[in-house]
């Protein structure tokens, strides 16, 4: 979902969109819509945020979750022998998810810091250039400053 709203928000800030109105205020709810997403998608990988059983999991976490219920519900039918094999294999597959997980927490703190701080400037910047365009009487100094309201939300 991420991917899909960098792709409209790259689409629609650039180019001949980037001088309609109503592609500058799409960019920006998708940009907002982007940045809640992301520190979801973050406070779930850092563990502030716990996912129910019903909740989204990734293939690999499904198909370990499965197979652990099929091997409990199996588990009058199978020998202790092959029960064990099944729990090494499914806490390996655990260990080298955690391990991949705690990789994946250092760099999408990392960089989920420099987009907020990069998002917050930007819209800053944006909402000083408007304070100017209304504060402006006269009219080639307004032009002037939409301009460089357009390229600041392009940028």
């Amino acid at each position: 979902m991420l991917g899909e709203l960098n792709r409209l928000i790259t689409k629609y800030g650039s180019g001949d969109w980037a001088n309609k109105p109503t592609a500058s205020s799409l960019v920006e709810l998708l940009m907002e819509h982007a940045f809640y997403l992301q520190m979801e998608v973050n406070e779930v990988r850092s563990g502030r945020r716990k996912l129910k059983e019903t909740g989204f999991l990734g293939p690999k976490t499904r198909e370990a979750r499965r197979r652990l219920k099929a091997e409990r519900a199996e588990s009058s039918t199978k020998n202790l022998t092959e029960k064990e094999k099944r729990q090494q294999e499914v806490q390996q597959h655990n260990q080298g998810e955690r391990k991949q997980q705690q990789e994946m927490e250092v760099l999408s703190k990392r960089l989920n810091d420099m987009g907020q701080n990069r998002w917050l400037n930007k819209r800053r910047g944006v909402q000083k250039a408007r304070n100017k365009i209304d504060g402006e009487s006269n009219k080639e100094e307004k032009e002037k400053l939409k301009k460089e309201l357009k390229v600041q939300m392009s940028a």
